[in-house]
């Protein structure tokens, strides 16, 4: 008869042990998770899974202890954990010809790729959730354009991009990365944002929500590890296609080039097979010759040029990172 305990994951050499047996389930070990657990057959890990704040991942079980259910008995104690911290929304990544072991529990399929599969729990609903938000914006009038920025922090590129989308459409919608694994959290990013595009009309600020750029669809982009980032770049991208055009009825999502950042480029390039005509590029912005970039912002306020950076925000970006809580961010 087998004796099963579980235990938290804590010690490299258990953690060791956890990236072994993920390995042999053709799946990655991420570091960032806030909690991983072992089942162990006494001192022998048959089974392991993992929390990232309300994501449950890296769910695998030993080969030799396939027929014993225990993705299932796993699942139970992550969930258990997750309501012991009052967690009520929570997803589910699984592989494809893994998802009859989950059936079971009342989970809501958001999407299947060929590579991973997408769930939550069916009390909260990707449809009722995204309609609840359509709702609260004006009547869609003709033309609908859309983008989706983190501005971390927001620079004149990001502006140069919100006006020209303005001027195509007859409304805008920004979806702002609600995530807060950024320096600047996202209520004061909101709140620059908002200031800065006050003389522009038809756009309109929503929280991107926990469904797209967000720790259970694109964990890469705050990683910024290649942990299957393509995977993770196609099912990000998928469900904005299948939920988020539909439900607002939007007509063409706007981006900047990215000759910068190789992950971001990804992004693009497949978000142009995924979207195509739906989809459009916009030349990012050149002040003094350089590419005006978040990145390059914020390697900025680590040298305190504020003089420089004066020339490549906005007005409340600036005063944002000059005042005692934006210097405090970047203080070494």
């Amino acid at each position: 008869m087998m004796h099963y305990q579980f235990k938290d994951i804590i010690l490299e050499s258990e953690i060791n042990d956890v990236k072994t047996l993920l390995e042999k389930n053709d799946l990655n070990y991420e570091s960032n998770v806030t909690k991983t657990i072992g089942l162990y057959d006494k001192k022998k890990l048959v089974a392991t899974g993992s929390i990232d704040h309300n994501v449950i991942k890296m769910i695998a079980v030993d080969q030799a202890y396939q027929s014993q259910n225990l993705s299932s008995k796993v699942l139970s104690h992550l969930l258990f954990d997750l309501e012991a911290h009052q967690i009520e929304h929570f997803f589910l990544f699984t592989k494809p010809e893994n998802k009859k072991v989950f059936s079971s529990f009342s989970l809501n399929l958001i999407i299947e790729t060929k590579d991973i599969v997408l769930y939550e729990n069916r009390e909260q609903n990707i449809t009722s959730n995204l309609n609840l938000l359509a709702q609260n914006l004006p009547k869609k009038k003709s033309s609908r354009g859309c983008i989706v920025m983190n501005l971390n922090p927001m620079t004149l590129g990001h502006l140069y991009l919100i006006e020209h989308a303005s001027k195509l459409n007859d409304d805008v919608i920004i979806f702002l990365v609600e995530t807060d694994a950024s320096i600047i959290d996202y209520n004061t990013r909101y709140t620059i944002l908002k200031k800065s595009i006050k003389h522009l009309k038809n756009v309109y600020i929503c929280p991107s929500t926990n469904y797209i750029i967000s720790r259970a669809t694109f964990p890469t982009y705050f990683l910024k590890e290649q942990l299957k980032m393509e995977v993770y770049t196609n099912l990000d991208i998928s469900i904005f296609d299948k939920y988020f055009i539909p439900i607002f009825d939007i007509d063409m999502r706007y981006v900047g080039d990215e000759p910068i950042d190789p992950l971001t480029n990804k992004y693009n390039k497949m978000m142009v097979n995924i979207l195509k005509d739906r989809l459009t590029i916009i030349k990012r912005k050149e002040i003094t010759g350089k590419v005006v970039s978040a990145s390059y912002i914020r390697e900025l306020a680590y040298k305190k040029d504020y003089q420089t950076i004066k020339q490549l925000v906005p007005k409340a970006t600036y005063k944002y990172l000059i005042s005692k809580k934006g210097k405090k961010l970047f203080n070494d």
